[in-house]
Order: C-alpha cells, then sequence, then structure tokens
C-alpha cells in the first residue's frame, strides 16, 4: 500500500438484516480505526425500499448513511478495507441485490474518475439512487459527482425514495 496525501472520500452504507443501526455504527467506527481511514463527517439514518430487478419490497427495507473520510491509500487498497469491514460484521456475497447486513459502496474520491474490473470511481449508479443522494446532500450538500453534476439538482430526478429515521 503506497501512502499519499489525504483525499476526501464518499462512502455509502447500506443494511437491511439484524440489527441495522447498530451494524452501521460498528462498521463507521471499524472504518475510523483503520490506518489510512479518518471518518470526517456522518449523515442521519435514512431508510429506503429494498430493491430486486424483479420488484420493490422483497426483503426489509434498508438504513443507509453517507460518511465523508480522509483517505491515505489507494483506491483499490480502499476497497479492500471497507470490503474486510463488511465480512467481519458478517456480509455474504451469494446473491446480487440480496439482502445484507452491510453493504458499504465507495460513491466518490475527489473528483477522481477510475476504472478498472474491481473498482468504478465515482459508482456507477450513484448519481440515480435517493439513498446515496440524500445523505450525501444532509452532509455536503454543495458536492458534486464527478461526470455527473451537483447532487442537489441529481436529487430531483433521480429514482427511489429514502426517508429519514427519526
Amino acid at each position: 500500500m503506497r501512502l499519499q496525501l489525504e483525499r476526501r472520500a464518499v462512502l455509502s452504507l447500506g443494511a437491511n438484516l439484524g440489527d441495522r443501526v447498530a451494524t452501521i455504527d460498528a462498521a463507521v467506527r471499524a472504518l475510523d480505526a483503520i490506518e489510512g481511514i479518518r471518518v470526517l463527517l456522518r449523515s442521519s439514518a435514512w431508510e429506503s425500499p429494498s430493491w430486486h430487478p424483479d420488484g420493490e419490497g422483497l426483503s426489509p427495507d434498508y438504513v443507509n448513511i453517507v460518511v465523508i473520510v480522509g483517505a491515505t491509500m489507494e483506491p483499490i487498497d480502499l476497497l479492500d478495507a471497507v470490503q474486510a469491514v463488511e465480512a467481519a460484521l458478517g456480509r455474504e456475497r451469494a446473491q446480487r441485490w440480496g439482502s445484507r447486513t452491510i453493504d458499504i459502496d465507495i460513491v466518490a474520491i475527489g473528483e477522481m474518475e477510475h476504472a478498472e474490473d474491481r473498482l468504478v470511481i465515482p459508482h456507477p449508479r450513484a448519481h440515480e439512487r435517493q439513498f446515496v443522494l440524500q445523505p450525501w446532500l444532509e452532509v455536503e450538500p454543495r458536492a458534486s459527482i464527478p461526470g455527473h453534476g451537483p447532487i442537489a439538482e441529481l436529487a430531483d430526478y433521480a429514482h427511489g425514495d429514502a426517508w429519514k429515521l427519526p
């Protein structure tokens, strides 16, 4: 792992199995404990319906948050780190779009545009997802997604629904 200057990265966390909020809290603590990752901002918890290619509502609703982190690692090393947190919290990758104890996506790293087999930055569908845009809008209302524009404008047209948990 080659170290470099700290870059701001946007991570989207979601869970729809077990104690969803407790699992997300544990994931944030685990991320902050990793050398090279520093949690800077955290959104409120938002809820959104589960989504499957053959229809919504087939699984429990998700709880979602966005965290802004400072990261001093290369993008692929950040991916390895978040996947290690997922594994430690019981994430199983048995089915695409399946229910999960925790899901952590790298949404953006600064203005970086990056594509390889394991990682595409910015996340290729983040600009379409209310469960990413609404929590992100809460903590960084002037943010933009490289190649897509301001998240405030994207949220006006994005698919799905997300509501803040009380």
